[in-house]
């Protein structure tokens, strides 16, 4: 296995792979999409909402939020030592309150970590009238893509022209929860992990 051409420019990764066959590049591609975890909000209580928005849509909306994620720092409900019963380990929590006219944007969800924000200030959530408000607390958690869309790292892709050594060319489009080098790393990871886990239960 070859990689060359590696260029990253903001949140997009660009490198090229050679020795390798299309099943191995869509097995990389597939886990970085539903196997690397994410932060994103999966719990929403709404106390107030007086926009033209369902609740539903207006928590939905909240959800799709990406949230900028250190793996280090958090674990996957189930493998946390709180057994999923929520604790600072396994979730973080977020506020939003707003009373119109104004737009409610991601920006205004405040967390209780400040190194856990959303990555993006300005994707609009609803619209809030004269004397309209909106109180709302979420909890997000970890996730993985094969479970919900709000848990998919980016939009990644690639590219090759069939030959005698053909050429895989991705390109990796990170949300901004984690950095794209680190969706492609912990991919690999994960990979070795599964690899080392099959080799197991075959002997």
């Amino acid at each position: 296995m070859k990689i060359s051409n590696v260029k990253k420019e903001k949140n997009v990764l660009t490198f090229d792979i050679e020795g390798i066959t299309p099943s191995f590049a869509n097995t990389l591609r597939r886990l970085m999409l539903s196997e690397v975890p994410v932060l994103a909000i999966d719990d929403v209580t709404i106390y107030e909402n007086g926009s033209a928005l369902y609740d539903e849509i207006v928590a939905h909306r909240i959800g799709l939020v990406p949230i900028k994620t250190d793996l280090r720092t958090f674990k996957l409900p189930d493998k946390c030592t709180c057994k999923g019963k929520g604790c600072p380990k396994c979730q973080v929590s977020f506020t939003l309150v707003k009373k119109g006219p104004c737009t409610v944007y991601s920006g205004d969800l405040k967390s209780n970590d400040p190194k856990t924000t959303v990555t993006d200030t300005n994707i609009p959530i609803t619209k809030l009238l004269e004397n309209q408000k909106v109180k709302i607390e979420a909890i997000a958690m970890l996730g993985k893509g094969k479970e919900h869309a709000k848990w998919q790292t980016g939009v990644i892709s690639y590219g090759y022209e069939k030959g005698t050594n053909p050429v895989f060319s991705f390109r990796v489009e990170s949300h901004g929860n984690l950095e794209p080098g680190k969706i492609v790393s912990e991919a690999a990871k994960i990979l070795g992990e599964k690899s080392a886990e099959l080799g197991k239960l075959v002997k």
